[in-house]
């Protein structure tokens, strides 16, 4: 009887294991785990406003947009920084970036190069942008040029003309033109 009891619960077992639909149990804690995005677009183009002022366009190869997070992932990014009368006075390029449209913050991967309208060029590998204050930061490398002024350290806050300049670590370079407008 022992043995009989024995290969009953064993087939009970056996059973409820088959019968059992793992895909399902997976793809449900699949779901709850993973933020799917909202749209995905190739050949994008964003708008950012302060108020009802534009102060940005930003071009990407690909957007993905999570809405509930605020957070917009693009690639291949080119951004036209635009002043009161919609001019454009920077304009930034990098691999990716990420934009969070409610705060007007943008933060920018790989390649980064900003042009101001005066053809001053900061290169570096990461750069944070606040498009209402109008400031950028980074603590990775930077390289300011000028004409034939070259500026380089670690760390960087600035706004978004390159018009104030704050390098904070290793500060070297060149510079041959010591006229105000220049670096």
């Amino acid at each position: 009887m022992r043995i009989f009891n024995y290969i009953l619960v064993m087939a009970a077992l056996i059973l409820s294991v088959a019968c059992s639909d793992p895909d399902r149990t997976s793809n449900d804690s699949a779901r709850t785990d993973t933020l799917l995005p909202d749209s995905e677009l190739t050949g994008a183009r964003i708008f950012l406003y302060d108020g009802e002022r534009r102060t940005a366009e930003i071009v990407s190869a690909r957007i993905v947009k999570f809405s509930e997070i605020d957070s917009t992932m693009a690639y291949d990014v080119d951004v036209n920084v635009l002043d009161t009368a919609g001019e454009v006075t920077t304009h930034v390029v990098g691999d990716s970036g990420v934009i969070r449209e409610s705060t007007g913050f943008m933060d920018l991967y790989g390649n980064v190069v900003l042009t101001t309208q005066d053809t001053a060029v900061l290169q570096t590998d990461y750069l944070f942008w606040d498009s209402h204050e109008e400031k950028i930061r980074t603590d990775a490398f930077v390289r300011i040029t000028k004409n034939e002024d070259v500026v380089t350290g670690w760390g960087l806050r600035a706004n978004e003309d390159l018009s104030r300049i704050k390098i904070l670590r290793k500060v070297s370079g060149t510079i041959t033109d010591t006229r105000s407008d220049s670096l």
